[in-house]
């Protein structure tokens, strides 16, 4: 027995009230569960009431619906942070390393020759593109709404804060005074610098290639 859209309607209603189910994914996944066992009861010869009622018992009722909820918010999470760490890996994999290491000695090569102002400005735009990346996260995760796509943009927006709240930590903890101190530690310690830059680019690559893939709910084999 086919529901109508008003019962379905009420169905939805009952998820988003009682278990508080906020994605679009998971709604319609619970939805369908939820709706089949209900015309299941009707069949038998219950009224919608009781038998949207036994459902929703039968289905664990709302705190069970939600910890559904929380197991695919971490199962998306996990498979970020198991893809973000394969990313990083693949750039010290043969061929992809003969390309990091020339980027490497070329910014070893390159950073003797950069002047003290160009170092002034090479810092804080270092520490200004993640911030950029945080905003377009925040901004995206915003617009989806109840798309579970915003888990991705969310969990990715607090990688980017990790690693700026790494990034200052460590332009300011090997040194401390004037900017032109700071600046004078990284002329005198090239490689100091050039490893800073170097885990900056790679880590900034790793996120824009991250940001490209769709993650979604991966039921365990």
């Amino acid at each position: 027995m086919a529901l109508s859209e008003k019962q379905l309607t009420i169905l939805r209603h009952d998820l988003r009230t009682l278990a508080h189910i906020e994605y679009e994914e998971v709604e319609n996944e619970l939805l369908d569960h939820y709706a089949t066992l209900t015309e299941q009861k009707m069949e038998v010869g219950q009224v919608f009431e009781y038998a949207s009622a036994n459902a929703w018992a039968e289905l664990g009722a709302g705190p069970s619906l939600n910890a559904i909820q929380r197991n695919y918010e971490k199962n998306i999470r996990k498979q970020i942070s198991s893809r973000h760490l394969e990313i990083l890996k693949s750039y010290f994999r043969w061929p992809t390393v003969l390309t990091t290491l020339l980027i490497a000695l070329l910014i070893y090569k390159i950073t003797p020759t950069i002047s003290t102002r160009s170092i002034f400005v090479g810092i804080h735009i270092t520490v200004l593109i993640p911030f950029g990346i945080m905003g377009v996260c925040y901004l995206k995760s915003r617009k989806l709404g109840s798309d579970s796509r915003k888990i991705t943009w969310t969990h990715l927006n607090a990688r980017v804060a990790f690693f700026v709240n790494i990034l200052q930590s460590s332009l300011s903890l090997p040194f401390q005074g004037e900017g032109s101190l700071k600046i004078h530690f990284f002329q005198t310690h090239t490689a100091v610098l050039s490893i800073v830059e170097c885990i900056v680019i790679i880590y900034l690559l790793s996120f824009i290639q991250l940001y490209r893939e769709n993650f979604s709910y991966k039921t365990a084999h």
